[in-house]
């Protein structure tokens, strides 16, 4: 594997950087009005936040960069300019490091539980809270006496201070309550053995919220350095929590004293919550805010596109700089771009034409065609047709005037195919290849007309089906553009593919970071290949949810695929569907709320109005770094609507028996001669007269 040295994209998790990295790669996310995310968290203020966001979306990254540690290398360890500007210390705190799961089951009663993890979440967040105050009493030089004073205010919180004896700096109340921290550590720990926790050896000395709370109000009321000072206990990780822990949490946001507020990250799935223990729910607005990072970026794409720019920029620009190298970011960034192999429609299409004839005296839509006329003369439905010796001629006017270029031939099938669709019984082949060579020829000319219509609206279904024909790769999911629109507002999503970009052009010896190197487009397809499957694999869904939202979700790219893959492809993008909630099962919602949840498929908010009522209809698009794993769109013309029949086979287990059957339906709807079954026309008005 290539290290950080040789790839600036090798780290991708913010859990993974140092405190200076996250400082030397942070970006700010501005969004219109010149609001941004700090602003939007706004430390000044104490109103609590619930940063929600999926995975990737950066939200780690932003809350360590509030944290102290962070603070402190912004004002370079000058820590009294630190207390007067910014007026918050951040309180940075894991709950992964908590190991939550420890605190259940093993034949100990579920109230003991609650109380001893209440303790121990306690003793293990203000463990944070005393090393920063060790840290900044230390490079303020406060005077001993102040120390002891403020520790002797800390202790007398504990329900037996009388009995504690010997603790008289900082250093000794963190290791009292490292003591106090073993002792839970050791119950949990044999609680496996003794079936039993012993609450004489562990003695809770405090109630909850008492330390979080009581120590910052020690600090402001010993301390001048801290009068106007906020503490932000900033948790990260809540989902790795069960429910009944946050409400815990929840409770300890609904008390908030001053000095103190809270910030608690969470993955989407993980925020199931916003009850508190007394049974009371929070409420957003005026007792939290709720900052969704996933709306905030997918809303703004034009500021992403800036933000993903500087994103990857800062990381290219520190690794010249560990070389040695000095260039302002605009010039690297052009530089960078420029290495990028450009993705040709033209040199696509000589792929295609090269291959074809070594193999084959016809391109494949062309012999399909002729096997798709063959049947329907089988089945009465080729018009005037009846020998198969007539096909020739059709064929011959499918290729006339076309160059050999197999895309140009693309365009007179489908247009063959929609004229075949929407003809009656007095319609003849000879009409339609009329109309045909009538409308190229116009097209040919003056570039409009029909084709021109198929041509703006289809051309990237029929390269794609070119490529499946043909079996070549499509390689039009490339450069840098391409890359931050795969992202769809997912800046981990951006860095991976630029991570794997540079391994597989090292890998191929392209030498993609030196001068007079490339990145080649099978490098790019590569990449964007493999991070699609990453994504795809690594939703973190497991059990019969997870089988389920697996299932649902090859359902729906089946579904897709079809319309895209067909004779007649709908008027609609295939990367969008909308459906009535009404309609359809809570079975089939509820999935849909699981790959919603999991980026697998993104609402748009706004949704869709529907032309009669005016009423309101869900919409949703397939994440579009998964696009590629079946060779769909990115772009978004237009949606399909799953009716009650097709939402329920797609993502209700109790219908996807009946998907196949579906499946096969719609794909005889969207295919000649088949489509012909439902479409022709028995009147006496001929189609083109």
């Amino acid at each position: 594997m290539i290290n950080e040295l040789e790839n600036p994209f090798s780290v991708t998790k913010a859990t993974e950087f140092s405190d200076q990295q996250i400082n030397e790669y942070w970006v700010n996310f501005n969004t219109k009005d010149e609001v941004s995310i700090e602003s939007i968290l706004n430390p000044t203020e104490y109103l609590p936040k619930y940063v929600i966001g999926g995975k990737g979306c950066g939200k780690t990254h932003i809350l360590r960069y509030f944290s102290y540690p962070l603070q402190k290398i912004r004002y370079n360890d000058d820590i009294t300019n630190l207390l007067a500007k910014d007026r918050y210390i951040g309180l940075y705190s894991l709950f992964g490091g908590l190991n939550s799961s420890r605190f259940d089951g093993k034949g100990v009663p579920a109230e003991q539980w609650e109380s001893i993890f209440e303790y121990y979440f306690e003793l293990y967040i203000v463990d944070n809270l005393l090393n920063t105050t060790l840290e900044i009493l230390n490079l303020l030089q406060i005077d001993p006496a102040i120390e002891q004073k403020l520790t002797h205010s800390i202790i007398s919180i504990f329900t037996n201070f009388q009995k504690i004896s010997g603790i008289n700096t900082i250093q000794d109340s963190i290791n009292f309550l490292f003591e106090l921290r073993r002792k839970v550590d050791s119950q949990v720990l044999n609680a496996a053995f003794t079936r039993k926790l012993d609450f004489e050896e562990v003695k809770i000395l405090f109630a909850p919220g008492d330390l979080i709370f009581g120590i910052p109000l020690a600090l402001a009321a010993c301390l001048s350095h801290f009068k106007n000072v906020k503490f932000i206990y900033i948790f990260d990780e809540y989902e790795k929590m069960f429910d009944w822990q946050k409400k815990f949490v929840n409770t300890l946001v609904w008390d908030k004293k001053v000095p103190v507020t809270f910030w608690i990250g969470a993955r989407r799935y993980g925020y199931t919550t916003r009850q508190t223990k007394s049974g009371e729910a929070m409420k957003p607005g005026s007792e939290f805010q709720e900052v969704n990072l996933d709306v905030i970026i997918r809303s703004n794409e034009d500021i992403y596109v800036k933000f993903a720019e500087k994103l990857y920029t800062n990381r290219l620009l520190k690794y010249y700089q560990q070389k040695g190298l000095k260039i302002n970011g605009e010039e690297m960034n052009k530089k960078f771009c420029d290495k990028f192999e450009q993705y040709s429609e033209d040199l696509f299409l000589k792929e295609i034409i090269e291959k074809n004839k070594k193999k084959y005296k016809e391109f494949k839509h062309l012999r399909e065609l002729r096997k798709k006329l063959s049947d329907a003369i089988k089945i009465n439905r080729a018009l005037e047709i009846t020998d198969e010796n007539e096909i020739d001629s059709i064929i011959k006017e499918i290729i006339h005037d076309t160059d050999d270029c197999p895309l140009e031939q693309k365009y007179k099938v489908f247009y063959l195919y929609q004229l075949w669709f929407q003809s009656n019984k007095k319609t003849t082949f000879k009409e339609i290849l009329r109309e045909i060579s009538s409308e190229y020829s116009k097209y040919k000319s003056t570039k409009l007309g029909a084709f021109k219509d198929i041509k703006d609206k289809r051309k990237k279904d029929f390269l794609a089906q070119l490529s499946k024909e043909n079996n070549i790769k499509n390689k039009e999911y490339s450069g840098i553009d391409k890359f931050i629109e795969l992202s769809q507002g997912n800046p981990r999503t951006l860095i991976l593919i630029l991570k794997k970009t540079i391994e597989f052009s090292t890998i191929r010896g392209e030498r993609p970071l030196e001068d007079g190197g490339a990145i080649s487009l099978d490098s790019q397809y590569l990449a964007v290949y493999d991070t699609a499957r990453w994504f795809y694999e690594d939703a973190e869904v497991i059990g019969e949810s997870g089988k389920l939202m697996y299932s649902s979700l090859k359902n729906l790219a089946d579904y897709f695929i079809i319309h895209r893959f067909c004779d007649k492809p709908t008027e609609t993008t295939v990367s969008s569907f909308y459906i009535k909630s009404e309609e359809v099962t809570e079975n089939a919602l509820s999935t849909i709320e699981v790959m919603k949840i999991h980026s697998i498929v993104i609402e748009d908010e706004s949704g869709r109005l529907e032309k009669n009522s005016g009423r309101k209809q869900r919409l949703f698009q397939l994440n579009k770094i998964l696009a590629p794993l079946w060779n769909l769109p990115i772009v978004v013309r237009g949606q399909i609507y799953l009716n009650k029949e097709s939402a329920e086979a797609i993502f209700d287990i109790n219908y996807h028996k009946y998907f196949e059957k579906i499946f096969k339906e719609r794909k005889g709807e969207l295919n000649a001669p088949d489509f012909l079954k439902i479409s022709f026309k028995d009147n006496s008005k001929n189609l083109f007269s």
